[in-house]
């Protein structure tokens, strides 16, 4: 199995808009959708690849204009991403 190097903290409307923009499978979508009901803040767990692809995937979803009226909320999801994949903070006190 794959190391889960990256812990990258997400809210619920991370969540969403991954699922949404994002195009993950396997291990990674699957700790998505069982996320806890009533859970606000989750640390989820991927590796490093699976960080760059998902940055690489939302990226292109705001830059190809297939994040509609989200674009907003994909771009500042993937400066989080961005920040946690070049400090190693995965940490969501970056944003507020």
């Amino acid at each position: 199995m794959a190391n889960l190097t990256e812990r990258i903290q997400l809210t619920r409307e991370h969540r969403d808009l991954i699922l949404k923009y994002g195009y993950v499978s396997g291990r990674l979508e699957a700790s998505l959708r069982r996320w806890p009901k009533g859970q606000a803040i989750r640390r989820v767990g991927m590796t490093r690849v699976e960080l760059q692809w998902l940055i690489g995937d939302l990226s292109h979803s705001c830059v190809k204009g297939k994040a509609g009226t989200d674009v907003e909320a994909v771009a500042d999801l993937c400066d989080h991403l961005e920040y946690a994949q070049q400090t190693g903070d995965g940490d969501l006190d970056m944003m507020w």
